[in-house]
C-alpha cells in the first residue's frame, strides 16, 4: 500500500518548498563550477611556485625635477657669459632652461658667447627696450610666457647682463625650491607721489607699491603677471618716466608724472590680486644705491654702483654674503632674512658687475661659492 504524503511535506513536487530546494542546489552547483574553472584558468588564483629566484620588481619611474628658469634681460652682448658657463656646468641639464631677451635681431651663437647655455635662447619676437618705458615691462612678460610653456618651470628669476651669481647652482636651487612663496621687493612708500588717480578703478591707490624690478617667482604668480589684461594696460598708459628738464620744464613741475614702470608693476599686481600673502617681500639681487646728486650728468635720481675688478674683493663678496637683514629705510621697517623662521643669507645674485670683475670672481669663486643649505 503506497503511504500519501501529506499536503505538508516538502517531498510533494507540487509544494513550492520543493521546488525551493531544487532550484538552490542547482544555484550552489553552478558556482562551484564556475570557481572551478576559474581556478583552474587563471594562473594568478594559483598558489606561486616555491622558488629561490625572486620576482622581478617593477619601479615607477621617477618624475622630473622641477626647473628653474633663468630670464635674463639684456641689451646685445653677454659680457659675465664665462662667469655663467661656470655656474651652469654644476646644474643638470633637466634642472634649469635659460631664456633671453635682447634686441630684436641678436642671436647667441658660439661665435660671440662664452656659455652653451645662452646658444639660440634668444627670444624669436623681442620688443625693443627703452629704461623706464612700459617696453621693459612687456619684455618681462614676454619672458614669462615662453617659460610657461615648459610645464617643469617651477621658479622663474628675473636677471640683467650685470648680475652674477654669490654661490654654486646647488646652493641657489635648493634655495628657491625651498621656499613656496615669490621673492618681490615690495613695500608701500608713504613718500610717494608717482600714483596717478585716473588709474583708479583698475588699480586702487592702497594697492600702489614700489619696489625692485628682479624677483624670483612661482608658478602661480607667474601665470598672473602673463594673463594680466587690466592692470598692465593702466601703467602703459598713466605710469611714464620724466622727460629731461631741457625739454620738459623744471623737474618740480614734471615729478607728478615721474613713474617709473617696472619700479612698481609687479609689486602692485600682486597687490591688486591679494596675493602679498603668498610672497616674501625682499628680492634676492644685491645692489649697493648710491644718490645721483655726486654726478650731476646722471639724472636718474639712485642707483646702483658698478662693481670693477678694484671693488671685487673676496672681503667685499662675503661682506655681501653675510647679510641677513635687510633695513627698508623708505617703508619704515627692518627684517631678518629667512624662510619659515628660518635664517638665511639675503642674496643670492648681484649687480652691476663689470667683465674685469667677472674675471676676479671666477678665480676666487673656490674660496665663496661652495655653500649647503643648513636645512
Amino acid at each position: 500500500m503506497k503511504t500519501r504524503l501529506s499536503h505538508g511535506s516538502p517531498h510533494s513536487r507540487g509544494d513550492p518548498r520543493y521546488t525551493w530546494i531544487l532550484t538552490s542546489l542547482a544555484i550552489v552547483t553552478f558556482a562551484l563550477i564556475i570557481l572551478y574553472k576559474l581556478h583552474s584558468l587563471v594562473p594568478e588564483l594559483q598558489e606561486p611556485p616555491t622558488s629561490s629566484v625572486p620576482f622581478p620588481t617593477v619601479s615607477k619611474p621617477k618624475d622630473p625635477p622641477s626647473k628653474i628658469a633663468f630670464l635674463f634681460l639684456v641689451r646685445h652682448q653677454m659680457p659675465l657669459d664665462f662667469l655663467w658657463e661656470h655656474f651652469f656646468q654644476g646644474a643638470g641639464e633637466d634642472e634649469y632652461t635659460v631664456y633671453i631677451h635682447a634686441r630684436p635681431g641678436y642671436v647667441y651663437t658660439k661665435n660671440n658667447t662664452k656659455c652653451s647655455a645662452f646658444i639660440d635662447r634668444q627670444l624669436k619676437k623681442p620688443v625693443l627696450v627703452e629704461w623706464g618705458e612700459a617696453s621693459m615691462l612687456q619684455a618681462e612678460r614676454l619672458l614669462l610666457e615662453e617659460a610657461l610653456k615648459d610645464p617643469h618651470n617651477q621658479r622663474f628669476i628675473l636677471l640683467s647682463d650685470s648680475c652674477v651669481p654669490l654661490y654654486n647652482f646647488r646652493y641657489i636651487y635648493d634655495y628657491v625650491m625651498f621656499c613656496q612663496k615669490s621673492f618681490v621687493d615690495s613695500f608701500t612708500d608713504a613718500r610717494d607721489v608717482r600714483y596717478n588717480h585716473k588709474m583708479a578703478p583698475a588699480i586702487w591707490k592702497e594697492k600702489w607699491r614700489k619696489g625692485s624690478q628682479w624677483f624670483v617667482l612661482i608658478r602661480k604668480h607667474a601665470v598672473a603677471v602673463v594673463k594680466d589684461t587690466t592692470v598692465f594696460p593702466v601703467f602703459k598708459r598713466y605710469c611714464k618716466r620724466m622727460s629731461l628738464p631741457e625739454f620738459s620744464g623744471s623737474v618740480e613741475n614734471n615729478w607728478n608724472h615721474n613713474c617709473i614702470p617696472d619700479e612698481h608693476y609687479l609689486q602692485t599686481l600682486l597687490a591688486m590680486r591679494n596675493l602679498e600673502k603668498e610672497i616674501e617681500r625682499r628680492g634676492v639681487t644685491y645692489s649697493q644705491w648710491k644718490s645721483a646728486h655726486q654726478h650731476t650728468m646722471d639724472r636718474r635720481g639712485w642707483h646702483p654702483i658698478t662693481f670693477d675688478s678694484a671693488k671685487t674683493t673676496l672681503k667685499a663678496i662675503k661682506d655681501i654674503q653675510n647679510i641677513n637683514e635687510i633695513h627698508f629705510v623708505a617703508a619704515g621697517r627692518r627684517e631678518r632674512c629667512g624662510i619659515d623662521g628660518k635664517a638665511l643669507p639675503c642674496y643670492l645674485f648681484a649687480r652691476k658687475f663689470t667683465r674685469g670683475a667677472g674675471a676676479c670672481l671666477l678665480e676666487q669663486a673656490p674660496e665663496y661659492e661652495n655653500r649647503v643649505l643648513p636645512y
